[in-house]
């Protein structure tokens, strides 16, 4: 199969908006899915989370008290594509608190993401904030 930049970023750009709804959701399997069975999450300042299983265990406790945003975007691939590519994106959090909508945090993923049958997941997503 032969991958291209656009097919690529499209691929990127699907499962980390597929991601970004889905932990706004609390739907912590969907998020899981989205990992390679032995994929990384890395939380600057938190923690690294190996494989989907220790994934959805942990994002399992992230579920969401109050109505929360995750906003992604200017997405661009950092590597050459392939069935493996790299990414970085810019992300803004927002939650609903009594005053209204806010900003929690500002920051970036780098995402490693490869082709598993066809469909892309997350190798290793690492979380940073500025």
């Amino acid at each position: 199969m032969t991958v291209t930049a656009e097919s690529a970023l499209a691929g990127v750009q699907r499962i980390i908006a597929t991601y970004a709804q889905n932990i706004d959701a609390g739907n912590t399997d969907v998020v899981a899915d989205l990992f390679t069975e032995d994929g990384v999450a890395e939380i600057e300042g938190q923690d690294t989370f190996e494989g989907r299983e220790t994934i959805r265990k942990v994002y399992g406790q992230f579920s969401p008290q109050t109505p929360q945003l995750h906003l992604v975007g200017n997405t661009v691939l950092t590597s050459e594509p392939g069935e493996e590519v790299t990414a970085t994106s810019n992300l803004v959090f927002f939650a609903r608190g009594e005053e209204g909508w806010g900003i929690q945090l500002v920051g970036t993923y780098e995402d490693t993401a490869v082709l598993v049958d066809g469909e892309w997941k997350f190798r290793r997503r690492v979380t940073k904030f500025l």
